[in-house]
């Protein structure tokens, strides 16, 4: 397999048009105005092959929380352009503006064939496939696959990801999931993660389906959980298989925005298109000094 260069510095790629050129250094620092541009592209590209995902993409171009996520994972993923990099269930925008943006060969997983489905139908919309004649020189390919029993040799990717998925795994599955991820990656390569955070540790069960389990009669199935600090580290970050690089916690200050975006209901709607943007109001956050902590966002170096 080609080796590339290991993910420690930002990379330039070639210029494709302006308004990419434009996007970059927002890009680079994961602000959410890049991310949520970034999504709007995502629409404007997919407007002519999927005009049904093409819409639905520039009525909510990035959500309010996933336009954070998004940029952290932006800002920490900095292997050169054609690096191969592993999506572990993450939303399937994300997979499709790193191909575009970064040029990386990304290959999205997920658990469930829907969403597979759902991640190749962006690829085929911007001519992400390798089959089209598009300008971008990266490629998304979408695999079924169980994160917590990855089906790929040791050390084939330079990079790997998983925004908001390892939280819904249930038992022990965020642990295997997290060690499956660092043993695909090569020496050196990076594992960016994002789950839900609290100053204590609670999980949800609801009753119906929850991605591939289904409760049964009257028990209800797990859907996630909110890690705390002890968790977090125990479950997610003490493993011998990697350095921690960063680890970071994320939240509300004076303004609870998710709050009142959630009391909205319907009257939510005409603010779509811009909530990525609002996402400005998220910050990094001390769980012991104050603030609304609700995410923790962390990279891990493999050894």
């Amino acid at each position: 397999m080609q080796r590339h260069a290991p993910c420690a510095t930002q990379s330039a790629l070639p210029p494709r048009d302006p308004l990419e050129v434009n996007l970059g250094g927002l890009l680079r620092n994961g602000h959410p105005l890049g991310v949520w541009a970034a999504g709007v592209l995502v629409g404007l590209r997919s407007l002519r092959r999927d005009p049904v995902l093409g819409l639905k993409r520039l009525v909510l171009p990035v959500s309010y929380w996933r336009s954070r996520e998004f940029g952290y994972a932006w800002q920490h993923l900095t292997c050169p352009p054609g690096s191969r990099v592993l999506d572990l269930g993450s939303p399937k925008d994300l997979a499709a503006m790193l191909a575009r943006h970064r040029a990386y060969h990304v290959v999205a997983t997920d658990i469930l064939p829907q969403a597979v489905a759902l991640s190749q139908r962006y690829a085929d919309a911007q001519q992400l496939n390798g089959k089209g004649a598009g300008r971008a020189t990266g490629t998304v390919r979408s695999e079924v696959q169980d994160g917590r029993a990855l089906s790929y040799p040791d050390a084939s990717f330079d990079a790997a990801y998983s925004v908001s998925v390892l939280e819904h795994i249930p038992d022990g599955g965020d642990t295997a999931a997290i060690r499956e991820l660092l043993r695909v990656v090569r020496p050196g390569g990076v594992v960016v993660v994002t789950v839900p955070f609290d100053r204590r540790y609670r999980e949800t069960f609801v009753h119906g389906q929850v991605y591939e389990r289904k409760a049964g009669g009257s028990e209800p199935v797990f859907y996630e959980r909110h890690y705390d600090r002890r968790t977090l580290h125990e479950r997610l970050l003490s493993t011998e298989l990697a350095d921690v690089v960063d680890l970071s916690y994320w939240g509300e200050g004076a303004v609870r925005m998710e709050s009142i975006l959630a009391r909205l209901g319907p009257l939510r709607a005409p603010l779509y298109p811009l909530e990525g943007v609002l996402a400005i109001l998220l910050r990094p956050l001390d769980p012991d000094d104050g603030g609304h902590p609700m995410a923790a966002f962390l990279t891990l170096r493999r050894r």
